[in-house]
């Protein structure tokens, strides 16, 4: 089980859960959304007790359900690289040269 919270516009904790064997980011993607529009961060709280940082209001946008974006950044840090990586920007004349 992951365990996400959110202060709320109101000033209130609030709590999403991911139970274990679910296989999407559904809790972690609401508590994110609810951070953005309270102005807070989203906390992980980790079984031993501690609790962590996962997304920061000033840090780096969620992906707002485009995860293109993320394939290539998945791919790229795996060793694969992005197309600009390997020097081909989008013109089929320039390949080669």
């Amino acid at each position: 089980m992951r365990k996400y919270s959110v202060v709320d516009e109101e000033g209130v904790v609030q709590e999403f859960v991911q139970s274990v064997g679910e296989q999407d980011h559904a809790a972690l993607n609401d508590a994110i959304e609810l951070a953005g529009r309270a102005g807070e961060d989203v906390v992980e709280h980790l079984a031993d007790g501690s609790r962590v940082v996962v997304w920061e209001l000033g840090g780096e946008e969620p992906w707002e359900g485009e995860d293109r974006f993320a394939d290539g950044d998945a791919l790229a840090s795996a060793g694969h690289g992005t197309d600009e990586d390997y020097g081909y920007f989008g013109d089929e004349a320039l390949c080669g040269e």
